[in-house]
């Protein structure tokens, strides 16, 4: 009886610690906009020459935008030593939910570029697309600007996910910091590297 009792006191204590917090996801400026299109940006600061940092994002780039079997768009697609950029393009699966007999994902595309200068690098992630239920029928594809913006993504109000592509912002919002994040993590081991030496 004891078991049960505690058992119903912890039902609202552990319904409250699986609330999410969307409030990075509602933030105004949570999917950036310039000129009308969707572009992610980080730059990222490190002590290092222009050439040392090319060499770097390079390597990076080489080892995340491999040729992937079945995703023709994953690949690097320019290097440029002269202008120290870096460009790639992406296509990967993006999960929503993966249970028994029930599998809700989207392919996603995108471009990403890295621009290189002394002690820094800017990478811009743009051109988002998604190919949804892309086995039901031929599916639906969206773009970033019509779908994961404030305006499409987000309730009236802006405190709320819109159902239908909401979670399309949430995980984009969350691919492009682990990509970022990556990148960053990266770099950030070729300069301590650079230094030790």
């Amino acid at each position: 009886m004891k078991k049960l009792l505690f058992m119903l006191l912890m039902l609202p204590l552990m319904s409250m610690a699986q609330v999410k917090d969307d409030s990075k996801y509602l933030s105004a400026d949570a999917v950036p906009v310039e000129n009308g299109r969707v572009i992610f940006t980080k730059e990222i600061e490190i002590p290092m020459n222009v050439a040392d940092i090319y060499s770097a994002a390079q390597e990076w780039l080489n080892n995340q935008y491999a040729p992937v079997k079945d995703m023709p768009n994953h690949k690097v697609l320019s290097t440029d030593r002269e202008s120290y950029e870096l460009n790639a393009g992406g296509e990967e699966w993006m999960v929503f939910a993966n249970k028994f007999l029930s599998l809700d994902r989207t392919r996603v595309y995108y471009k990403i570029n890295l621009a290189c200068y002394d002690k820094k690098i800017v990478a811009r992630i743009f051109n988002i697309n998604y190919w949804y239920e892309e086995e039901r029928e031929g599916g639906t594809k969206y773009n970033a600007e019509e779908w994961i913006t404030n305006e499409w993504a987000l309730n009236k109000k802006g405190t709320k996910l819109s159902k239908r592509s909401g979670k399309f912002r949430s995980k984009t919002i969350d691919r492009t910091e682990e990509i970022f994040d990556d990148l960053e993590a990266f770099i950030n081991k070729k300069a301590i590297k650079s230094i030790m030496k």
